[in-house]
């Protein structure tokens, strides 16, 4: 076969893995819903649309991605605390703002970035791997099947953690630059990674913790043979990566007081390497949800193949590759163990440690599944690969078909056995039709009439509050119950699990937190019940709006009307009283206008305090002073 034949063929194939790659983003990344001004909101994405809304109002209006919104839980310090992983995309969104693009279409245009770079990605590191054409495609294969079919690897981008799917790939493609190099010592691909490492930086801090170990021995195995310009511009490198937390780390750090644990989610311990290898689902909080783990295992088997021949060859790729493999799978099983590693949600890292193994793996399977490379084994190894064909085939088949339900010949209540969710359709998409017609009832009807303690329906029943925070200017009480800043004490379903307190302490929260209306969606509960302290005004979208019997009011001391709220702004007309106690979360940069002051007012139950105004001239303005 002549070399143009050869060459033919590779570029088939290569533009076979992009087209399957594409065909599937396609499927499970509708572009309707990818290229539209409405917001994706699956799960963590609702959260990321609020923050990047609220990133956008504080740098329009103060030129700081940081800032008091007053608009939810009673005023948090949005932006400073909770949206580390969310800066790259703010960024990314205020930049194309500037541009005149619509902020949610380029929120959903930076989820289908981070999506489209995948193949491209996936490519380039095989590539500077040193693999050849044929094992870099394979390459891209296995990246597509871990992408899709891996259930961790699907349940990062389609929840929401798309710039942790980002720091994922991303990660692979920095070792691998770093690797080229370092053995090249070429200008250019220092460059590269001088772009890169700020990128990783930005979009996911968390990225650091993939990268210090495989950095650093890369670099202390190449010190000596570098000259000083190497030595230079790895450490201009280093630096530039660093330097991009100074977006974050001074808000962070002077509010870090508010501060509690975050070690909700993705913490599992080392008995999940059993339940991983076997697909058993044990608690969906460390894993996603469900348990696919078969193109992982195959990456992981295959690669360690490899790159244990590669070691005892004096390969020198293997120290980079088994490092990210090696550390990142250490991470995600062990890291729990201790305090700090659990503020990290160590699983995640498992995401580079596949894609990182996937690498090697593509080697020996570009080797082996050919013509002449099944003619090289002996007649008992090839009927060992067929029986073992025999038996992945069938869990191929179970673990592409899960996430393709529509392809399964079963009813919807079909049983699913050891605690495993049904097979679900985990595709992006937009708010639905009973979320747009609940947010345009609460607008015509419950604005300016205080705030609004919203549930949705299981089990993801925070994302409905997260929506309306992000695409309106209605007061919200609700959003994530786990957000790990002391403001969520004004969160009812946080404080009570239920949301129904006992006798008058209801009351006494809707009077603490001037609560108007309370939105409940999927079956009843305890709440519902509460005819005592609300009424029922509507049944919108099936969801049940109750309107609180007493009327809400923003003043727990003097009196006057709160007649405009905005990020880092509440403004108040027809004060009277010799001070104002305001039911909005004390903030340490608020100041007031014109001539009054601002001090902290304890709160009984609540961690934060309000904000008080001692003799208040008739109108004022509270505004964040940077």
């Amino acid at each position: 076969m002549n070399d143009r034949s050869t060459s033919r063929r590779g570029v088939a194939g290569l533009l076979a893995a992009f087209a399957l790659y594409f065909a599937l983003f396609a499927w499970f990344a509708p572009p309707r819903v990818l290229f539209s001004k409405d917001p994706v909101i699956v799960i963590d994405y609702a959260l990321h649309a609020y923050q990047v809304d609220r990133a956008l109002a504080a740098f329009r209006g103060d030129r700081q991605l940081w800032g008091w919104d007053p608009l939810m839980l009673a005023g948090h310090p949005a932006g400073a605390l909770e949206d580390l992983t969310s800066k790259g995309t703010e960024l990314f969104v205020i930049g194309l703002r500037s541009l005149g693009v619509h902020p949610a279409f380029a929120f959903n245009l930076f989820i289908a970035l981070v999506m489209a770079l995948v193949p491209f990605v996936g490519y380039a590191s095989a590539r500077l791997f040193g693999l050849g054409r044929r094992a870099s495609v394979v390459t891209v294969l296995l990246w597509t099947l871990l992408w899709f079919f891996d259930s961790f690897m699907h349940w990062t981008w389609w929840i929401g953690m798309i710039s942790w799917s980002f720091a994922a790939y991303g990660s692979v493609l920095f070792v691998a630059l770093l690797h080229r190099a370092l053995e090249s010592r070429e200008l250019r691909w220092f460059a590269a990674l001088l772009v890169l490492t700020p990128a990783l930086a930005i979009v996911h801090p968390f990225s650091g913790i993939a990268l210090a170990v495989p950095g650093a021995l890369l670099y202390v195995r190449a010190r000596k043979q570098l000259g000083a310009r190497e030595h230079a511009l790895v450490w201009l490198t280093a630096i530039a990566g660093i330097a991009t937390a100074l977006v974050w780390v001074f808000p962070a750090y002077r509010f870090r007081h508010y501060v509690t644990t975050a070690d909700s989610y993705l913490n599992a311990r080392l008995e999940y390497v059993f339940y991983d290898l076997f697909d058993i689902l044990k608690n969906s909080d460390n894993t996603g949800l469900p348990v696919r783990t078969l193109f992982r295992t195959l990456c992981f088997a295959a690669g360690g193949v490899v790159l244990w021949r590669w070691r005892k060859a004096g390969d020198r790729r293997a120290l980079p590759l088994a490092s990210l493999v090696l550390w990142g799978a250490a991470w995600a099983y062990l890291a729990a163990y201790t305090n700090a590693g659990r503020q990290t949600q160590p699983y995640r890292q498992i995401a580079p440690a596949m894609l990182a193994a996937a690498i090697p793996a593509a080697a020996l399977a570009s080797e082996l599944f050919t013509l002449e490379g099944l003619r090289r084994l002996s007649t008992q190894a090839r009927l060992l690969l067929a029986l073992a064909a025999v038996a992945i085939v069938p869990r191929v088949g179970r673990t592409v078909i899960y996430f393709l339900p529509d392809l399964l010949p079963t009813h919807h209540n079909s049983v699913v056995a050891v605690n495993e969710p049904k097979p679900f359709s985990a595709r992006l998409f937009n708010a639905n039709a009973e979320a747009r017609e609940l947010r345009a009832w609460l607008l015509d009807h419950a604005d300016g009439q205080g705030r609004i303690a919203v549930r949705g329906a299981r089990p993801t029943q925070w994302v409905l509050a997260e929506y309306l925070a992000a695409t309106t200017r209605l007061p919200i009480l609700g959003g994530l119950e786990h957000r790990n800043v002391h403001h969520a004490d004004a969160h009812l379903f946080r404080r009570y699990r239920a949301g129904n307190p006992p006798g008058e302490e209801l009351q006494q929260f809707f009077d603490t937190y001037a609560v108007g209306w309370v939105v409940l969606g999927g079956e009843y509960g305890a709440l519902d019940y509460r005819q005592d302290y609300m009424e029922l005004v509507a049944t919108v979208a099936e969801h049940r709006i109750y309107k609180v019997r007493k009327p809400p009011s923003y003043f727990a001391r003097g009196g006057g009307r709160v007649t405009a709220q905005a990020m880092n702004r509440v403004k108040v007309e027809g004060a009277s009283g010799d001070e104002a106690v305001l039911r909005f979360h004390w903030f340490e940069p608020l100041a007031c206008r014109p001539g009054c002051t601002v001090e902290r007012f304890e709160v009984p139950g609540d961690r934060v305090g309000f904000v008080r105004v001692p003799n208040p001239p008739p109108s004022f303005e509270l505004y964040v002073k940077y």
